[in-house]
């Protein structure tokens, strides 16, 4: 994003000064790193939606399958860490009003109500 900015200032200094060959050059760059900086964009939120998605199959799995979430077996089948499953777990349990129990050796049960 930062070079598609940089590409457009560069562009409209080329424009407005005296140096109108310069000016097709940072057009061609700023119109490339626009639709790279696009492209990923895109690609992340796709990243993300999928992977929101995946976690709330998971949920619904260990839900279904145990009655409560447990954030060691909710880690396990996610496969990330024991801190960013707590996270993804305790914003999940204040938007949706559940209830958290502290359990030992950092582990936490989600109660969906």
């Amino acid at each position: 994003m930062m070079f598609a900015i940089f590409g457009l200032v560069m562009w409209i200094g080329a424009e407005v000064g005296e140096n109108d060959e310069a000016a097709t050059g940072n057009m061609i760059l700023c119109l490339i790193m626009t639709t790279l900086t696009l492209a990923a964009l895109k690609t992340g939120l796709w990243m993300r939606s999928r992977m929101n998605k995946r976690m709330e199959e998971v949920i619904t799995s260990l839900v279904a399958r145990e009655g409560h979430i447990d954030a060691t077996s909710f880690a396990a089948e996610m496969k990330i860490s024991m801190d960013d499953a707590r996270d993804v777990l305790d914003k999940r349990a204040r938007k949706r009003n559940w209830k958290r129990a502290e359990l030992e050796h950092y582990n936490a049960r989600y109660f969906p109500l």
